[in-house]
């Protein structure tokens, strides 16, 4: 078994979970100068176990199984990295008779924040008072306005990115500038290549990496450059104006 070696360190807090709550209260507390012990039942994130930018091709049998059972079906693969679950071993919970309520628990740095689908919303003014607006649930002790700061205080330090939209059921945040990409199509020229391929070739230059390339054919930036049968054409024209001339010489 392995051994964990001995610290003499005495921290002032010790914090359970680094999810929304948890790593909220050490930033918090650390800011503050209190030395704090972080505890975390899962993993660091690891960027090579996120699927959702992989394409159906990219995994055995597209994703729905040796058999096709994706089709009919849950086929065991998943595009998620998910840390967790609704039912975790040694970790058992009870719920109302006839209740589906399922609790799901991450096990990862940063818990269910890696989760939540990076959608950051208010609750409007009514959500506090259920009982009061529509005789269900029961209202808060609190209301929108006494969160209301708390709200700008958490969207100014995790940086929201959205619009102002004036809609009541999702109040409007204090936004932030979206970030540029780290790698725009600034501006795109073309040219044509009269060598034996007679493809149209176009360069591409990266505002931000000050990188110029060339790829062929223009399918993703073909509004920026002219057609293929617009080179096809120039290069039409220059084998005539060649001939034309190699016959002049004649």
């Amino acid at each position: 078994m392995p051994q964990v070696p001995s610290s003499t360190t005495v921290h002032d807090v010790v914090v359970v979970g680094s999810g929304a709550g948890g790593g909220t209260v050490t930033n918090v507390l650390a800011n503050m100068g209190v030395s704090v012990l972080l505890l975390e039942a899962g993993p660091m994130l690891n960027i090579a176990d996120l699927k959702e930018h992989m394409w159906p091709y990219n995994v055995p049998h597209r994703g729905v199984g040796a058999k096709g059972q994706g089709y009919f079906g849950p086929s065991g693969f998943s595009y998620s990295a998910t840390y967790g679950g609704a039912q975790l071993e040694g970790e058992p919970y009870t719920v109302a008779p006839g209740s589906d309520f399922s609790w799901f628990r991450s096990r990862i740095l940063g818990g269910r924040t890696n989760h939540y689908g990076r959608v950051t919303l208010r609750m409007s003014d009514y959500d506090f008072k259920p009982r009061s607006t529509d005789g269900l649930g029961w209202d808060w002790p609190i209301s929108y306005d006494d969160m209301a700061p708390f709200y700008e205080k958490a969207e100014r330090f995790i940086g929201v990115v959205g619009s102002v939209e004036g809609i009541r059921s999702a109040p409007d945040s204090i936004f932030h500038t979206p970030a540029p990409l780290r790698a725009r199509v600034s501006n795109a020229t073309c040219r044509c290549d009269s060598g034996s391929t007679q493809r149209l070739r176009c360069e591409r230059r990266s505002r931000s990496e000050g990188v110029t390339s060339s790829s062929a054919p223009p399918s993703r930036i073909a509004s920026s450059c002219a057609t293929t049968r617009a080179c096809s054409a120039s290069i039409a024209g220059q084998k005539r104006s060649a001939s034309s001339s190699s016959t002049s010489a004649r």
